[in-house]
């Protein structure tokens, strides 16, 4: 194997990992704006339809995170398959846990 392949390998495992990461954030943090406007509308005492249009848009931002979420798991399997292909390093982040059946779920290797 070539060590530009693994150091291309490394590259993108580093941003992959930024990337979930930002994803998650960007999940939690929509979560409690969504979680305040609610208590906000009540604390101040307004009418459901203030703000409604605004309260709409946030709520299907979330759902626009949790389809990207879902499209890097699909990106990960695509990988996996380049992975395979070309005998290429795998990387692993720490223990992660699998929705696989544990005799499916290999042992990652790590890549110095």
């Amino acid at each position: 194997m070539s060590k530009n392949r693994d150091d291309a390998t490394l590259r993108v495992y580093a941003a992959l990992e930024e990337y979930e990461r930002a994803l998650d954030m960007a999940a939690k943090h929509g979560a409690l704006l969504a979680a305040e406007l609610p208590q906000a509308r009540l604390d101040g005492n307004f009418a459901m339809e203030v703000a409604q249009g605004a309260f709409t848009h946030f709520y299907n931002s979330l759902s626009t995170i949790v389809t990207a979420r879902g499209q890097v798991v699909d990106g990960h399997r695509e990988l996996a398959v380049v992975q395979r292909r070309f005998n290429l390093p795998v990387v692993a982040g720490g223990e992660k846990l699998s929705a696989r059946p544990l005799e499916t779920v290999e042992k990652p290797r790590r890549v110095a």
